[in-house]
């Protein structure tokens, strides 16, 4: 799930709107009018994972156990 915009500025250690825009290379206008508390767009997202993967980098998915083959019964005994 994205992170908000308050909460990416956080991880960042910026402040404003502006700095968060410069780092994206985004325009600040790009800001204008934007609710902090919902997520950032995908695009923003992965923007910020190409330049700090190591706070925007999507979670790796466990893989589920794999389950063994079952053996015919003839070959068990």
């Amino acid at each position: 799930m994205n992170p908000t915009l308050t909460e990416a500025k956080s991880a960042l250690g910026i402040e404003t709107n502006a700095e968060f825009a410069r780092f994206l290379g985004l325009p600040r206008q790009s800001m204008t009018g934007r609710d902090e508390g919902k997520p950032i767009p995908d695009a923003w997202c992965w923007k910020a994972a190409q330049k700090r993967p190591d706070l925007f980098a999507p979670v790796a998915k466990k893989e589920p156990a794999r389950r063994k083959k079952a053996v015919p019964i003839s070959e068990v005994i």
